[in-house]
Protein backbone atom coordinates (compact mmCIF):
# COMPACT_ATOMS: atom_id res chain seq x y z
CA UNK A 1 0.00 0.00 0.00
CA UNK A 2 1.38 3.26 -0.89
CA UNK A 3 1.84 6.03 1.48
CA UNK A 4 -0.70 8.94 1.65
CA UNK A 5 0.54 11.90 -0.36
CA UNK A 6 0.86 15.03 1.98
CA UNK A 7 0.96 17.47 -0.64
CA UNK A 8 0.97 18.13 -4.49
CA UNK A 9 4.01 17.11 -6.22
CA UNK A 10 5.23 18.49 -10.06
CA UNK A 11 2.93 16.42 -11.92
CA UNK A 12 -0.06 16.98 -9.52
CA UNK A 13 0.21 20.55 -10.44
CA UNK A 14 0.38 19.93 -14.06
CA UNK A 15 -2.67 18.00 -13.76
CA UNK A 16 -4.15 20.63 -12.17
CA UNK A 17 -3.48 23.35 -13.99
CA UNK A 18 -4.95 21.99 -16.93
CA UNK A 19 -7.94 21.03 -15.15
CA UNK A 20 -8.79 24.93 -14.28
CA UNK A 21 -7.74 25.90 -17.40
CA UNK A 22 -10.21 23.88 -18.80
CA UNK A 23 -13.13 24.93 -16.25
CA UNK A 24 -12.61 28.15 -14.57
CA UNK A 25 -10.46 30.42 -17.24
CA UNK A 26 -13.02 33.47 -17.86
CA UNK A 27 -14.67 33.08 -14.24
CA UNK A 28 -14.97 36.29 -12.51
CA UNK A 29 -13.63 36.76 -8.83
CA UNK A 30 -16.58 37.78 -6.50
CA UNK A 31 -14.67 36.84 -2.91
CA UNK A 32 -11.70 35.20 -1.06
CA UNK A 33 -12.46 34.38 2.37
CA UNK A 34 -9.97 32.30 5.22
CA UNK A 35 -10.39 28.97 5.24
CA UNK A 36 -10.95 28.81 9.14
CA UNK A 37 -14.50 31.13 8.23
CA UNK A 38 -15.55 28.19 6.06
CA UNK A 39 -14.05 25.46 8.86
CA UNK A 40 -11.53 24.25 5.90
CA UNK A 41 -8.85 22.89 8.00
CA UNK A 42 -4.95 22.93 6.67
CA UNK A 43 -3.14 19.48 6.51
CA UNK A 44 -0.66 19.11 9.04
CA UNK A 45 2.42 20.14 6.21
CA UNK A 46 0.10 23.17 5.35
CA UNK A 47 1.86 26.89 5.43
CA UNK A 48 1.09 27.85 9.12
CA UNK A 49 1.54 26.68 12.41
CA UNK A 50 -2.27 26.52 13.38
CA UNK A 51 -4.72 24.53 11.48
CA UNK A 52 -6.51 27.24 8.51
CA UNK A 53 -3.55 29.22 8.32
CA UNK A 54 -2.38 29.84 4.82
CA UNK A 55 -6.03 28.25 3.28
CA UNK A 56 -8.31 30.51 1.24
CA UNK A 57 -11.08 30.00 -0.81
CA UNK A 58 -11.87 32.01 -3.96
CA UNK A 59 -15.09 32.37 -4.96
CA UNK A 60 -15.24 32.66 -8.75
CA UNK A 61 -18.45 33.15 -11.04
CA UNK A 62 -18.95 32.66 -14.44
CA UNK A 63 -19.67 36.19 -16.01
CA UNK A 64 -20.87 34.82 -19.47
CA UNK A 65 -23.68 32.65 -17.90
CA UNK A 66 -22.44 29.59 -19.32
CA UNK A 67 -21.92 25.87 -17.51
CA UNK A 68 -19.06 26.63 -15.02
CA UNK A 69 -17.98 23.67 -13.23
CA UNK A 70 -20.77 21.61 -11.55
CA UNK A 71 -20.34 19.88 -8.21
CA UNK A 72 -19.74 16.52 -9.93
CA UNK A 73 -16.67 18.29 -11.79
CA UNK A 74 -15.55 19.27 -8.79
CA UNK A 75 -15.92 16.02 -6.92
CA UNK A 76 -13.91 14.74 -9.65
CA UNK A 77 -11.04 17.47 -9.88
CA UNK A 78 -11.00 17.16 -5.37
CA UNK A 79 -7.82 15.29 -5.07
CA UNK A 80 -8.43 12.33 -2.46
CA UNK A 81 -6.43 9.74 -1.09
CA UNK A 82 -5.87 7.64 -4.13
CA UNK A 83 -5.02 10.33 -6.34
CA UNK A 84 -3.00 13.63 -4.62
CA UNK A 85 -4.31 12.24 -1.34
CA UNK A 86 -4.54 15.53 0.19
CA UNK A 87 -8.54 15.25 1.96
CA UNK A 88 -10.71 18.02 2.48
CA UNK A 89 -11.78 18.73 6.29
CA UNK A 90 -14.46 20.21 7.90
CA UNK A 91 -17.24 18.17 6.23
CA UNK A 92 -20.96 19.56 6.78
CA UNK A 93 -20.98 21.56 9.97
CA UNK A 94 -18.76 24.64 9.04
CA UNK A 95 -18.17 28.04 10.67
CA UNK A 96 -20.32 30.64 9.22
CA UNK A 97 -19.30 33.40 7.00
CA UNK A 98 -20.39 36.74 7.20
CA UNK A 99 -18.59 39.91 6.97
CA UNK A 100 -18.46 42.62 9.76
CA UNK A 101 -18.78 44.79 6.56
CA UNK A 102 -22.38 43.33 5.46
CA UNK A 103 -20.94 40.98 2.76
CA UNK A 104 -22.73 38.28 1.43
CA UNK A 105 -22.82 34.98 3.27
CA UNK A 106 -21.63 31.72 1.51
CA UNK A 107 -24.21 29.28 1.33
CA UNK A 108 -25.03 25.89 -0.13
CA UNK A 109 -25.77 26.03 -3.86
CA UNK A 110 -29.73 24.69 -4.00
CA UNK A 111 -30.20 24.65 -8.21
CA UNK A 112 -28.13 23.18 -10.80
CA UNK A 113 -28.28 26.31 -12.59
CA UNK A 114 -26.73 28.08 -9.67
CA UNK A 115 -23.77 25.85 -9.29
CA UNK A 116 -23.15 25.81 -13.14
CA UNK A 117 -22.59 29.51 -12.96
CA UNK A 118 -20.01 29.87 -9.90
CA UNK A 119 -16.96 27.72 -8.95
CA UNK A 120 -14.89 27.44 -5.62
CA UNK A 121 -11.42 26.94 -5.64
CA UNK A 122 -9.56 25.92 -2.36
CA UNK A 123 -5.73 27.45 -2.20
CA UNK A 124 -3.39 25.90 0.59
CA UNK A 125 0.05 27.31 0.74
CA UNK A 126 2.74 24.91 0.46
CA UNK A 127 0.10 22.22 0.23
CA UNK A 128 -2.62 21.95 -2.58
CA UNK A 129 -4.90 24.17 -5.16
CA UNK A 130 -8.25 22.24 -6.79
CA UNK A 131 -12.07 23.25 -7.26
CA UNK A 132 -14.21 22.51 -4.38
CA UNK A 133 -18.05 21.97 -3.59
CA UNK A 134 -17.22 23.53 0.03
CA UNK A 135 -19.76 25.91 0.21
CA UNK A 136 -22.06 25.12 3.05
CA UNK A 137 -22.20 26.99 6.37
CA UNK A 138 -23.34 26.14 9.92
CA UNK A 139 -26.30 27.22 11.24
CA UNK A 140 -24.95 28.80 14.45
CA UNK A 141 -24.84 32.47 13.06
CA UNK A 142 -21.15 33.02 13.93
CA UNK A 143 -19.27 35.73 12.09
CA UNK A 144 -15.34 36.09 11.78
CA UNK A 145 -13.45 38.97 10.16
CA UNK A 146 -11.46 37.96 7.30
CA UNK A 147 -7.38 38.31 7.57
CA UNK A 148 -5.36 41.10 6.48
CA UNK A 149 -3.75 39.26 3.74
CA UNK A 150 -7.40 38.22 2.88
CA UNK A 151 -8.22 41.66 2.37
CA UNK A 152 -5.51 42.60 0.19
CA UNK A 153 -6.74 39.72 -1.90
CA UNK A 154 -10.01 40.94 -2.52
CA UNK A 155 -8.95 45.05 -2.64
CA UNK A 156 -7.16 44.06 -5.88
CA UNK A 157 -8.08 40.75 -7.46
CA UNK A 158 -12.08 41.32 -6.69
CA UNK A 159 -14.74 41.56 -9.97
CA UNK A 160 -10.75 40.74 -12.03
CA UNK A 161 -11.11 37.80 -14.45
CA UNK A 162 -9.28 34.51 -13.89
CA UNK A 163 -7.17 35.06 -17.57
CA UNK A 164 -4.55 32.26 -16.74
CA UNK A 165 -3.21 29.86 -15.03
CA UNK A 166 0.02 28.61 -15.52
CA UNK A 167 3.26 25.99 -14.14
CA UNK A 168 6.12 27.79 -13.98
CA UNK A 169 9.43 26.10 -14.50
CA UNK A 170 10.29 22.71 -16.05
CA UNK A 171 7.20 20.82 -13.80
CA UNK A 172 8.25 23.28 -10.78
CA UNK A 173 5.90 23.52 -7.80
CA UNK A 174 5.28 27.09 -8.60
CA UNK A 175 1.84 28.16 -9.89
CA UNK A 176 1.20 31.47 -11.57
CA UNK A 177 -2.69 32.50 -11.46
CA UNK A 178 -3.11 35.81 -13.51
CA UNK A 179 -6.36 38.05 -12.77
CA UNK A 180 -7.06 41.01 -15.12
CA UNK A 181 -5.21 41.98 -18.53
CA UNK A 182 -3.96 45.07 -19.39
CA UNK A 183 -2.91 48.07 -16.83
CA UNK A 184 -5.48 45.83 -14.22
CA UNK A 185 -3.18 42.48 -14.47
CA UNK A 186 -1.86 40.84 -11.41
CA UNK A 187 -0.05 37.46 -10.58
CA UNK A 188 -1.02 35.19 -7.24
CA UNK A 189 1.65 33.26 -7.02
CA UNK A 190 1.51 30.04 -5.13
CA UNK A 191 4.86 28.12 -3.83
CA UNK A 192 4.48 24.32 -3.26
CA UNK A 193 7.71 23.73 -1.76
CA UNK A 194 9.24 24.23 1.42
CA UNK A 195 7.33 25.67 3.64
CA UNK A 196 4.50 27.22 1.00
CA UNK A 197 3.82 31.21 0.01
CA UNK A 198 1.33 33.05 -1.62
CA UNK A 199 2.13 36.20 -3.45
CA UNK A 200 0.32 38.94 -4.59
CA UNK A 201 1.66 41.18 -7.62
CA UNK A 202 0.94 43.36 -10.20
CA UNK A 203 1.11 43.09 -13.54
CA UNK A 204 4.81 43.51 -13.44
CA UNK A 205 5.29 41.01 -10.85
CA UNK A 206 5.97 43.71 -8.19
CA UNK A 207 5.02 42.07 -5.14
CA UNK A 208 1.88 44.06 -3.39
CA UNK A 209 1.66 40.98 -0.35
CA UNK A 210 2.60 37.62 1.07
CA UNK A 211 2.08 34.98 3.87
CA UNK A 212 5.89 35.12 4.59
CA UNK A 213 9.39 37.08 3.24
CA UNK A 214 12.12 35.29 2.43
CA UNK A 215 15.31 35.23 0.73
CA UNK A 216 17.36 33.05 -1.66
CA UNK A 217 21.04 33.06 -1.81
CA UNK A 218 22.46 32.67 -5.19
CA UNK A 219 25.95 32.15 -6.63
CA UNK A 220 26.89 36.23 -7.51
CA UNK A 221 27.10 35.42 -11.53
CA UNK A 222 23.38 34.37 -11.70
CA UNK A 223 22.44 37.99 -9.92
CA UNK A 224 21.75 40.83 -12.48
CA UNK A 225 23.95 43.58 -13.20
CA UNK A 226 21.90 46.25 -11.17
CA UNK A 227 22.00 43.62 -8.50
CA UNK A 228 25.55 43.16 -8.35
CA UNK A 229 26.18 47.02 -7.96
CA UNK A 230 23.31 47.58 -5.52
CA UNK A 231 26.07 45.11 -3.41
CA UNK A 232 29.81 46.38 -4.57
CA UNK A 233 30.35 47.37 -1.09
CA UNK A 234 29.77 43.65 -0.04
CA UNK A 235 33.18 42.74 -1.35
CA UNK A 236 33.34 39.49 -2.61
CA UNK A 237 32.59 37.09 -5.80
CA UNK A 238 30.70 34.82 -3.33
CA UNK A 239 26.74 34.70 -2.36
CA UNK A 240 24.22 37.56 -3.39
CA UNK A 241 21.21 37.63 -1.66
CA UNK A 242 17.62 37.88 -3.21
CA UNK A 243 14.69 38.73 -1.42
CA UNK A 244 11.33 37.97 -1.58
CA UNK A 245 9.34 40.88 0.02
CA UNK A 246 7.33 43.62 -0.47
CA UNK A 247 8.16 46.14 -3.12
CA UNK A 248 10.58 43.43 -4.72
CA UNK A 249 9.99 41.77 -8.67
CA UNK A 250 9.03 38.64 -7.38
CA UNK A 251 12.51 36.03 -8.33
CA UNK A 252 10.97 34.21 -10.97
CA UNK A 253 14.34 32.30 -12.25
CA UNK A 254 15.45 31.69 -8.86
CA UNK A 255 11.99 30.42 -7.80
CA UNK A 256 11.80 27.58 -9.94
CA UNK A 257 15.06 26.41 -10.68
CA UNK A 258 16.93 26.85 -7.56
CA UNK A 259 17.70 23.22 -5.80
CA UNK A 260 18.95 24.40 -2.88
CA UNK A 261 19.63 27.21 -0.46
CA UNK A 262 21.54 28.17 2.62
CA UNK A 263 20.42 30.33 5.46
CA UNK A 264 18.41 31.66 8.43
CA UNK A 265 15.56 33.96 9.33
CA UNK A 266 12.10 34.64 10.70
CA UNK A 267 8.95 34.49 8.71
CA UNK A 268 5.26 36.60 9.06
CA UNK A 269 2.68 38.41 6.95
CA UNK A 270 5.14 41.95 6.80
CA UNK A 271 8.75 42.49 5.47
CA UNK A 272 10.44 42.16 9.03
CA UNK A 273 11.98 39.48 8.69
CA UNK A 274 13.46 36.91 5.73
CA UNK A 275 13.95 33.37 5.53
CA UNK A 276 16.25 31.28 3.63
CA UNK A 277 14.62 28.61 1.84
CA UNK A 278 15.35 25.03 0.99
CA UNK A 279 13.30 23.55 -1.72
CA UNK A 280 11.84 19.84 -0.73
Amino acid sequence: MSAKKSRFDGLDVAAMTSHLKRTMLGFKLANVYDGNALGVSGTASGGGSDGAKGVYMFKLADASGGGGISSSAANAAAPTNSSAGVEEEGGGDTAAVKEATGEEEVTQETTTGQDQKRAMLLIESGVRFHPTTHHSQSSSGSSSMPSPFAMKLRKHLRNLRLENVSQLGNLDRVVDFRFGSGSYAHHLILELYSQGNLILCDGEYRILGLLRTHEYEVKSDDVGEEKKDEKKDGGGGGMEEVKVRVGNIYPVTFATTLTAVVGSGSTGDDDSGEEAVTKV
